[in-house]
């Protein structure tokens, strides 16, 4: 067996990684800055057909607040005051966030690891 092309590899990655985020495996910073790595090494093999801007859009908004292992190095009191912000953001940008996974899912996924459509 062969290995899969650079396209088909990090299509199966962008999947997973939507799946980790839409079943909460990881939190909506994480997930969005996984996305978005993936989304960049697409683009670098010239993978250009396949954009997904929310998550970019996202971690824009986010880029000066403490997010993933960064909140590590923050002081508490300053960050429970960013993490209202964070939390504000969070609301605005889950379901659209949420609704690109699903349709990633959906799009990528080959038919037997496709989710059904509903429940």
């Amino acid at each position: 067996m062969t290995n899969p092309d650079k396209r088909t590899s990090y299509l199966r990655k962008l999947v997973s990684a939507a799946r980790s985020l839409v079943t909460y495996q990881v939190g909506l910073p994480v997930g969005c800055i996984r996305i978005n790595a993936i989304l960049s090494g697409l683009k670098v093999y010239g993978i250009t057909d396949i954009e997904y801007p929310v998550f970019g859009e996202y971690l824009q908004v986010t880029q000066d607040l403490p997010i993933s292992t960064d909140r590590l190095f923050w002081d508490r009191d300053v960050l429970r005051k960013k993490d209202k912000i964070l939390e504000g953001i969070n609301q605005k940008f889950r379901d659209p966030i949420f609704e690109t996974c699903y349709t990633i899912i959906q799009r990528h996924a080959t038919p037997h690891e496709a989710p059904p459509q509903s429940i």
